[in-house]
């Protein structure tokens, strides 16, 4: 831990590891389009998002287009099916892939954002989506929570790349001295630290990052007190 307060005017979230539930959204919809038993479906799903990201990922060291979250998400899902051993209908394959869009927030992510604005601030999602994939999922969150999204398509690449997290500056104009960024895990503490933002890390999953040089501004469990951390 930094400091006890931030100073902000704009708060950005990673949406799919802080704001969101993955595994407590996409497993029974893996459970029930594919037919698995409950633990297969809990490894089926952290083997989707491992690979989801391992393609995000080559995306940026390749160099070349940003390939689309949304075909990293179906190649990640491929992938997962051939090492099952499964052939899904086209119609049940792509509702899997849609499912991304439908994941609901964690309990406790509503009552933290209506509390940020509460208190004046702005809040944006900055997150590895497709711009449709982020508006889509702006759309669990009670009403009004984000005044912008900003999209890693709209950078051209991929977090950590310091691209994404210069967007509220090129996109709206406001300095990182003014942002602080809520991040949901390790590589988006560091990608987040290394282009000198304010980071607070909601580690619900009591993960520590990989590069001690950079650590988050503040550390907690959850979304809850994050406000409190905020000094306006």
């Amino acid at each position: 831990m930094r400091n006890n307060t931030v100073r902000a005017r704009l708060v950005t979230f990673d949406v799919y590891m802080a704001l969101l539930d993955i595994e407590g959204g996409l497993v029974p919809t893996v459970q029930n389009a594919l037919g698995l038993p409950n633990e297969t479906a809990i490894a089926f799903v952290r083997l989707w998002r491992t690979k989801q990201m391992e393609r995000a990922a080559t995306s940026n060291s390749l160099q070349k287009d940003r390939t689309p979250f949304r075909d990293c998400s179906a190649m990640a899902l491929d992938y997962c099916l051939g090492r099952h051993s499964l052939t899904p209908s086209p119609d049940v394959r792509w509702s899997l892939v849609l499912a991304w869009d439908a994941i609901r927030p964690w309990p406790d992510a509503d009552p933290a954002i209506a509390a940020i604005k509460a208190k004046g601030y702005k809040t944006a999602i900055l997150s590895n989506g497709d711009q449709d994939m982020l508006e889509a999922v702006a759309g669990n969150f009670a009403n009004n929570a984000f005044d912008h999204i900003l999209s890693s398509e709209t950078a051209g690449h991929y977090k950590p790349h310091p691209a994404v997290y210069d967007l509220p500056t090129k996109v709206l104009g406001i300095a990182k001295q003014d942002v602080v960024h809520v991040a949901g895990s390790a590589n988006d503490v560091l990608g987040t630290i290394a282009a000198d933002i304010r980071c607070i890390w909601s580690n619900r999953h009591s993960d520590q990052v990989l590069d001690p040089i950079y650590p988050p501004t503040h550390e907690i469990s959850n979304l809850t007190g994050i406000a409190d951390l905020l000094d306006a």
